[in-house]
Formats: structure tokens, sequence, C-alpha cells
């Protein structure tokens, strides 16, 4: 297996196949409705079964209701000190009935086993999908956990933040997962349409891929890079790379001599897993950005 594919795996599994389809640029299908949920009896006790809603919870001041976590749940330090009780995907069952959770929050995806969750206790999943439907989840989540004037302000700053048009003029950046080292044959790119291409508008690039990718993966073979011929190519990676790994992924640019990213010497490394979860945390990303587009 190669690590494009092993990279997918960890997406899908720190995500949730809901946000890592966003990333991906695919389409989730079928996501199941949720009803409204009662009241619940005595103190809110939460499970969350998505690291982006865990970290969501802490930001709004709620942390101290959270009494189960996934094992990908690990921001922020607070939080790896709670029980793991397995994904949304694949929860531990036994884990979170012995918490005896009155709540019960994970992202929606078509697969997640919402009638079985919903059994234990009254569950939500959310859409987190799209930069709307991370702040419509942001402020649920705060209406939910009795947090709403935090959760408000800060979905209001993402939204300052992130609702912003490409700029007219500026850097056309292809932002990049990384890929096998020694062997890049294709590039997987986040799209123009998810949070990140907001990030990338936010910190003064436009996407060289600027159409809105539906439905199919996310990936470009060499001759459409060619074509695009980016200004900057920025690779995030999706966990901390050592200087020689960071080395080889910018010596693997030099292959595509012709591309103006690569004649410029503006091929550019972010790693950091916090960069794939989408979080209050991903306004950090835009300051990060922008500091990699001005770089010399």
């Amino acid at each position: 297996m190669n690590r494009q594919a092993l990279l997918l795996i960890f997406l899908l599994a720190i995500l949730g196949v809901a946000a890592a389809a966003a990333l991906a640029g695919w389409q989730a299908r079928g996501i199941p409705d949720t009803p409204e949920l009662p009241s619940p009896q005595g103190p809110l006790r939460i499970v969350s079964l998505a690291p982006a809603v865990t970290e969501t919870l802490f930001a709004i001041g709620a942390g101290e209701l959270v009494v189960g976590r996934t094992e990908y749940c690990d921001y922020p330090a607070a939080a790896r000190s709670l029980p793991t009780v397995g994904t949304t995907l694949t929860p531990n069952y036994e884990a979170i009935v012995r918490l005896k959770p009155t709540l019960i929050l994970g992202e929606a995806t078509k697969d997640a086993p919402l009638e079985e969750l919903d059994r234990i206790a009254p569950t939500r999943l959310l859409p987190w999908l799209t930069l709307d439907d991370v702040l419509a989840g942001i402020r649920e989540t705060g209406q939910l956990s009795g947090h709403l004037p935090k959760a408000e302000a800060i979905a209001g700053e993402m939204s300052r933040r992130l609702k912003v048009q490409p700029p007219a003029t500026g850097p056309r950046v292809l932002l990049a997962m990384d890929g096998t080292p020694g062997q890049l044959k294709e590039v997987w790119f986040l799209r123009q349409n998810c949070i990140h291409g907001a990030c990338l508008n936010a910190a003064g690039g436009r996407n060289a891929v600027d159409d809105e990718v539906v439905g199919v993966v996310p990936v470009l073979s060499l001759e459409r890079v060619i074509a695009l011929d980016p200004d900057i190519v920025l690779i995030l990676a999706a966990r901390n790379l050592s200087e020689d790994e960071r080395r080889q992924i910018v010596e693997d640019w030099k292959g595509l001599p012709m591309l103006t990213a690569v004649k410029n010497s503006r091929v550019r490394v972010l790693d950091g897993r916090e960069y794939y979860i989408n979080g209050p945390r991903i306004l950090e990303l835009i300051d990060k950005l922008q500091f990699a587009l001005r770089r010399e």
C-alpha cells in the first residue's frame, strides 16, 4: 500500500468519513437526519465522537461536560485524560454505556450507526463538511451544551475571517497533500470549495484549482499540474515531519523543473495534523499560509 493510500486511511480515521470527504473533495450523500433531541435529565454528560467536535466543546467552555472521546481527540491537552470510546463509524458501545452519557455528539456520515447510538443516549451527528456546516455545527454544539454565547462568538470570528472572496490578484497556489517520498506520480490536492480553500483566500492566495470540485477523487495527474503551472506549491502534511522528510518532499517536486513554483524555489511544506481537523483551531492555518506565501 503506498503512502497516499495510507494518508487517506489516516485522514478517514482522525476526521471521520464526512470531514475527510470535505478535504478530499468528495460529496457525502445519504447523511441521515437526526431528530430534535429531548432535554436531558440531570447534569449533561457528553461523549464526543469526532476530534473537531471535542475541540469545539472545549473551545466554547463546555470541556467539563465531556466524559468520553475518540482515540484521535488529542486536543486540548485536557481531553487526553478522558476515556476513549472508538469513533463515529466504529464506536465502542460498551465503553460508551459505562460512561452513562446524556448526550452523544459526532460528525454526520451516511454509515454512522445513529440508531444504535441513540439507544444509548440522545445522539446528534452534525454535518461538518463545508464552512457553513462547521459554523452551524459550532453554534448547535453551543446550544446543546448550554454555551451558546461563546459558540456564537467563535462562529462569528470564523465567519468574519473565512467568508472572503478569492483575491483578484495574488499568487496562484496548489494546496497539496504529502505523497510518497521519491514517488511523485500524482498529486492529491485540497479544493477551493472546502475550509482549506477559504483559509487560503483569507491568507491572500488563489487556489490554482479554482473550480468547485464535487463528487470526484481530488487527484491531479502530473500533466494537469504542469498545465496549471502554480506560482507556489504548498504541501500540507498530516503529521510532523523530520527535516530529511521535508527536504525529500521538496526534492521530489524538482522533478518538474518546468513549473514556475519550482523555478522560483517556491515549493514549501507545512506539517501538522491539526491542519486537517476543522475545529476553531483552523484559523491558525491562515497565519501559517500567509507566512508561507510571503516568504521568499
